[in-house]
């Protein structure tokens, strides 16, 4: 790929997420912003939305006496907190490589996070900085900027994958199955993932199979 690529994110298990911990089983965070405190540079101001049911989260406030609920609209509570700078959360680490957060979405168990990224050796080093920051890192979609093309974007969209699909791709791909010359043969990844040689090469194929109908358009 060449030129800028929109990437979204999935992080599960943040540590450092100041705003992921107040997602629960009702309600998910569907956005949020900060911006420098005035008059002090160690700290920022974030603002969250959680968005849920039609009850008021109230117990937010009562738990965590330093978020104020500054705004409500459509079954949306805006939230503010003050906090200290450079904790090395998810996007702290993304604008720390020169991209942007343009959307952020958090529930109970993760994050995700879509930014530009301006190639795929930025966006590798972002997603191996991300590895520190959670349990597991994964990359759900990827749009290329093929204005100068088409009209229409490439979408690879991992959703299509199943799990295991995308455990053979990902196994293949980290013993160099891929290389050329190949560092391990279809034989040796199928034996690490405790399978047949033909299952490997059967989840292989349906797989590189979807993600090529995304890539070329064939459908």
């Amino acid at each position: 790929m060449s030129g800028r690529m929109l990437a979204e994110v999935e992080v599960f298990g943040p540590r450092s997420c100041q705003v992921q911990p107040h997602a629960d089983e009702e309600w998910s965070v569907s956005s949020v912003s900060r911006s420098a405190t005035s008059g002090d540079a160690d700290r920022v101001l974030e603002e969250f939305t959680l968005k849920g049911g039609d009850d008021h989260p109230g117990a937010l406030q009562s738990e965590l006496p330093n978020v104020d609920h500054v705004f409500a609209y459509d079954q949306r509570h805006v939230f503010q907190v003050s906090r200290a700078a450079e904790q090395g959360c998810v996007c702290e680490r993304i604008e720390a490589a020169g991209c942007v957060v343009q959307k952020f979405t958090a529930d109970t168990e993760s994050i995700v996070v879509t930014f530009l990224v301006d190639d795929m050796p930025t966006l590798r080093d972002i997603v191996a900085d991300l590895q520190s920051e959670g349990e597991t890192v994964k990359l759900r979609r990827l749009l290329e900027d093929t204005s100068t093309e088409t009209d229409q974007p490439v979408v690879l969209d991992r959703a299509k994958l199943t799990n295991r699909q995308r455990e053979v791709l990902s196994q293949a791909h980290q013993m160099g199955y891929f290389e050329h010359p190949r560092d391990a043969t279809a034989g040796d990844v199928a034996e690490a993932l405790d399978i047949s040689t033909s299952t490997f090469t059967e989840h292989l194929a349906a797989a590189q199979r979807k993600l090529l109908d995304d890539l070329l358009d064939s459908h």
